[in-house]
């Protein structure tokens, strides 16, 4: 089955004038794309929040109740790793991960109670695949993600989807032009950085450090639209404002990075992932990542004994993400 997997991303290169500072140029460009991005938004952001009353009355008859912080879990780690599908004026819907984390997609198949999950070969690896078939699962599918969207690039693909399913089955559902902003009271962001995130650690160089060395703790997640680069970096640093701090573009691939290693803002960070849940591998590396956190706010970094053994495991954390590759 071949199949064409729909991407709606402008190609728009950061300009830089002669005699005009850079981060002042690549700022005009970022609220230019901000503008564009929440064109086309029926409603603003700010007081939408997720609505699941159609999909509580046709989740299978196997589950009891909807299960909201996997729901809201599933939606951005959806926006992440999933694709809406239209191939030959039909539609699918599937999730791909390395079998790494195959365990992830038997997770979703069963929190949803409908799907499949299969193995497929492509050119260089094996991979794992949750797909839905079927009007019924699909119409279910747009009840959960119908208006509970929180990025704009995936609302596009999911209108084009919604507008084949309704061609395709002789429907008539309207999509509801909104996103929801994601927060630290809701999953969203925990499934958007299974997909997009990463938790890493080195041990530096420091001069001013006794021991010439200290640790360096980092998370960050990547996207190609700014907007949802710079809400999560509100969201997470307690911050507003139109300024590019934590946030880098990188040109090799035209996205936006947030990054933050404060040892007090991570904290914030910590929190969070740990109420809600990461679902993939990159647990493990958020435990040990944890770990190191509190090595250093015990102050064991300070010891030659403590800084090896953080360096030791800044390097499997680090090891974890070479083998996802």
């Amino acid at each position: 089955m071949n199949k064409k997997i729909l991407c709606f991303i402008t190609n728009v290169e950061p300009f830089v004038l002669k005699g005009v500072n850079q981060q002042e140029t690549l700022l005009s460009e970022n609220n230019y794309r901000i503008e564009n991005d929440n064109k086309g938004s029926s409603e603003t952001t700010c007081d939408i929040t997720y609505n699941f009353d159609e999909y509580s009355s046709l989740i299978p008859q196997h589950k009891k109740k909807i299960n909201l912080n996997f729901l809201e879990w599933f939606i951005g780690f959806t926006e992440g790793d999933g694709s809406f599908i239209v191939s030959k004026d039909k539609v699918y819907f599937d999730i791909t991960q390395n079998l790494q984390d195959i365990q992830v997609l038997y997770y979703i198949k069963k929190e949803l109670g409908f799907g499949k999950v299969m193995i497929r070969s492509e050119k260089h690896r094996n991979v794992g695949v949750f797909y839905v078939s079927s009007k019924e699962n699909f119409t279910r599918l747009i009840t959960i993600f119908n208006g509970n969207l929180s990025t704009n690039y995936k609302k596009e693909q999911f209108r084009v989807w919604l507008d084949t399913y309704n061609k395709q089955y002789s429907m008539n559902i309207l999509l509801k032009d909104r996103l929801v902003k994601p927060s630290l009271s809701t999953g969203w962001i925990s499934g958007f950085s299974d997909a997009e995130s990463s938790f890493t650690g080195r041990v530096k160089n420091c001069w001013s450090s006794k021991l010439r060395r200290a640790p360096h703790l980092t998370f960050q997640i990547s996207q190609k639209e700014f907007y949802i680069i710079k809400v999560l970096r509100d969201i997470f640093l307690s911050k507003e404002g139109s300024d590019l701090k934590n946030i880098n573009y990188d040109k090799s691939w035209d996205g936006w990075v947030f990054h933050c290693s404060s040892f007090t803002k991570l904290k914030v960070i910590r929190n969070y992932f740990s109420r809600y849940k990461l679902r993939t591998r990159k647990s493990l590396a958020f435990k040990k990542w944890c770990k190191i956190h509190d090595m250093v706010l015990n102050k064991e970094h300070l010891t030659l004994e403590g800084l090896n053994k953080i360096d030791l495991l800044t390097k499997d954390i680090n090891k974890f993400y070479k083998l996802k590759l």
